[in-house]
């Protein structure tokens, strides 16, 4: 399973910069994470897109 980055996001390039896989960038301006290179950072306790992200609600697990 991977994460996704939904509407609440506002582009504010945290997440991007710290995703140790690459896994997120920048498409059609709004960011995605790729579902084939997110291992939801599985080295430690949760996510650091989601850590770091100032926005609680923009980035969720896929269904």
């Amino acid at each position: 399973m991977a994460l996704q980055i939904g509407k609440d996001c506002f582009s504010c390039y945290a997440c991007e910069t710290v995703c140790p896989e690459g896994a997120i960038s920048i498409a059609a301006n709004t960011f995605v994470i790729n579902p084939n290179l997110c291992n939801e950072c599985s080295d430690i306790k949760s996510p650091r897109c989601m850590a770091i992200c100032p926005e609680p609600n923009a980035i969720s697990v896929a269904d």
